[in-house]
């Protein structure tokens, strides 16, 4: 009786012990796939939100046209550059951005709205809902606009990378030599300048003065300073005795970009890269609601700037009734427009809170006392040449759509020529066999997407425009 219950014993011990064994890797295992599925997760969250900080600057102030060199774009703007970026080697990777900005004020990031060109940097924020801008600057306006002002991206000894900006300038025979050196810590949200120094050599007369973080000091100490921040260096802009150009490829700025984007989109919804409709019918109606805009490149029923456009496009194409003015402008019945504009686009037009301009403005349409006013002017736009790719069923009344754009600015392209250009006849060609002189006129595989939405039978256009939108976006239509 005894040596049974010893032997039934060490059989549950053995047991015990098999299974504890057994269990071990598993626990381990499951540990290991949570993690990964929180880093899943956040990255997720990261690429998401870095998408919207670049997708806004392509919204807002575009591409830059193919092939255009330094001198060539002074009078352009948009997002020439960018690139994802690990600036703190802590596994995520930041956004790089480099664009040419304006002036007047087009986005919401007030630091892009200026006629100079703009490096920025934005790094993912796992604890919150939005990217944060780690670092900002104006490349022409750090130093002076005579100064030989250089860019480049410096992979450092320890894994991260730099931004260096280097100028030179010489004046009354003394060559003064600055850097300026910014980085970012995994700690730390901001990318901060660590270092900064400069040269002075009077042609050699005294020899060469060195100046580190303001202080006088030695060419020893002035190297071993720099030294950490030493590295494989790449040129982002490249100034020689006041000679600037791009140290990236400008070929495509749209297919750069476009590809920084396209690696991120995938973060932003669920709906793209789904089963697309097969319905043909449905899609027909779909893409002639959305044909009816082949022009537009924003269609944003909440943001007032675009709304401004859209009822200036209304008034044109609708033919409503109106009269002069003593300024000789049209006046069109506020009203009118209102209906117009609902029977377009199944909206309400909401004139009050979209703030128009008012006529003391001088702009092109001004609203007041129930009145539109618009002075009678030509609107040249580039040419779009629009591809209409998937079309995804959201829910029974509301569809996404993708779409690719190519835009040319055939008006200058003929001037150039001095014929009339056709953008169709240009378009028919395949854009590799377009000769030089017309490639540095045109934007292509520009990525815009629609929201098109049913409403009583008929579909709508709500949305149309170079961001992807998240799920909860689209669903709020």
């Amino acid at each position: 009786m005894k040596k049974s219950w010893l032997l039934l014993f060490l059989m549950v011990l053995m047991c015990g012990c098999s299974n504890q064994s057994k269990e071990e890797p598993g626990v381990e295992a499951s540990a290991e796939q949570e993690a990964a599925s929180k880093l899943a997760q956040e990255k997720q969250l990261v690429d998401r939100q870095l998408y919207e900080k670049l997708s806004e600057a392509v919204e807002t102030i575009g591409y830059t046209y193919d092939m255009q060199t330094f001198a060539e774009n002074e009078y352009n703007q948009g997002v020439l550059y960018s690139e994802l970026i690990d600036f703190d080697n802590d596994g995520v990777q930041e956004v790089y951005a480099f664009m040419k900005g304006v002036d007047y004020p087009l986005s919401a990031y007030t630091h892009r709205n200026k006629d100079n060109y703009i490096q920025e940097v934005w790094t993912g924020n796992t604890n919150g809902e939005s990217a944060i801008l780690s670092f900002s600057s104006e490349v022409d306006q750090l130093v002076c606009s005579a100064c030989d002002m250089n860019v480049s991206l410096v992979k450092g000894q320890d894994g991260r990378t730099f931004i260096k900006m280097f100028s030179n300038q010489t004046s009354q025979g003394t060559t003064v030599d600055k850097i300026w050196i910014y980085a970012k810590e995994p700690t730390n949200s901001a990318m901060e300048l660590v270092i900064t120094g400069y040269t002075m050599d009077n042609n050699n007369v005294v020899g060469i003065d060195y100046f580190l973080n303001g202080e006088v000091t030695d060419q020893a100490t002035y190297d071993t300073a720099f030294a950490p921040y030493l590295g494989e260096e790449r040129s982002i802009l490249i100034s020689n005795f006041s000679e600037k150009k791009y140290g990236f490829d400008y070929t495509s700025p749209a297919s750069n970009v476009g590809t920084v984007l396209a690696a991120l989109a995938p973060s932003v919804n669920s709906i793209v890269g789904q089963e697309a409709l097969l319905e043909k019918k449905k899609m027909g109606e779909i893409v002639s609601a959305l044909e009816e805009f082949n022009t537009k490149r924003r269609i944003h029923h909440q943001d007032k700037k675009v709304v401004q456009s859209l009822v200036l496009d209304v008034i044109q194409k609708a033919n409503l009734d109106h009269e002069y003015s003593d300024m000789s402008e049209m006046v069109f019945d506020g009203a009118s427009v209102q209906a117009k504009y609902k029977e377009t686009f199944g909206v309400d037009l909401d004139i009050e809170r979209m703030n128009f301009p008012s006529r003391e403005s001088q702009s092109i349409m001004s609203y007041e006392a129930g009145k539109f006013y618009i002075y009678p002017t030509g609107f040249y736009f580039d040419a779009i040449d629009r591809h209409f790719q998937d079309v995804y069923k959201v829910r029974d009344d509301l569809f996404y759509v993708t779409i690719l754009d190519n835009e040319f600015n055939h008006t200058e392209y003929s001037l150039s020529k001095d014929t009339n250009i056709i953008p169709e006849e240009m378009f028919a060609k395949d854009i590799a066999s377009w000769p030089k002189e017309a490639r540095i006129w045109l934007k292509p595989g520009i990525q815009r997407y629609a929201v098109v939405k049913y409403m009583d039978g008929v579909p709508k256009v709500q949305y149309l425009g170079a961001q992807n939108l998240t799920d909860q976006q689209i669903e709020a239509f």
